[in-house]
């Protein structure tokens, strides 16, 4: 487990030294214990709020492997990942994540989350407003016939 954390940090340490990421960076390795990946967000490098380490991790084993399933596969995460990477993490069948700094640890050095789990969790809907339009949107229903025909 050290190994995966040293590796995750290197990565993030380098990708800051650059400037081309934060303090956030990730290991990925599979059920056998290799890595795959070792990497740090990318959120500098590619102007891209979603490049945080778990999302990269994810996104370049796929490529990697040619797959979209990383099911058995452990995350080593120096930071608790933020909702969308849990997310991104579970769409992707990784199995367990380890990660060693909190979200509190996170906020106290400028990079809080708090106002994600708190629309999630249902706390505070007014963080983003979203809302369903449930007629005049039959170019959309379209969409879902067209897939069950690609896919029948």
């Amino acid at each position: 487990m050290d190994n995966y954390f040293k590796l995750a940090c290197d990565a993030t340490i380098e990708g800051m030294q650059a400037g081309t990421g934060g303090p956030f960076g990730a290991t990925l390795v599979d059920a056998s214990g290799e890595v795959i990946v070792a990497v740090g967000n990318t959120v500098l490098r590619d102007t891209d709020p979603s490049g945080h380490a778990e999302m990269v991790a994810v996104r370049e084993a796929c490529a990697k492997l040619n797959t979209l399933d990383l099911a058995g596969t452990t995350m080593y995460a120096t930071c608790e990942p933020c909702p969308m990477c849990v997310a991104v993490m579970m769409w992707a069948g990784v199995s367990k994540c380890f990660f060693a700094s909190t979200r509190v640890d996170a906020a106290d050095n400028g990079f809080s989350d708090q106002h994600l789990r708190d629309y999630l969790d249902g706390s505070d809907p007014a963080a983003f407003d979203m809302e369903h339009l449930d007629e005049g949107r039959d170019d959309c229903a379209e969409i879902w016939t067209e897939f069950q025909r690609l896919n029948a």
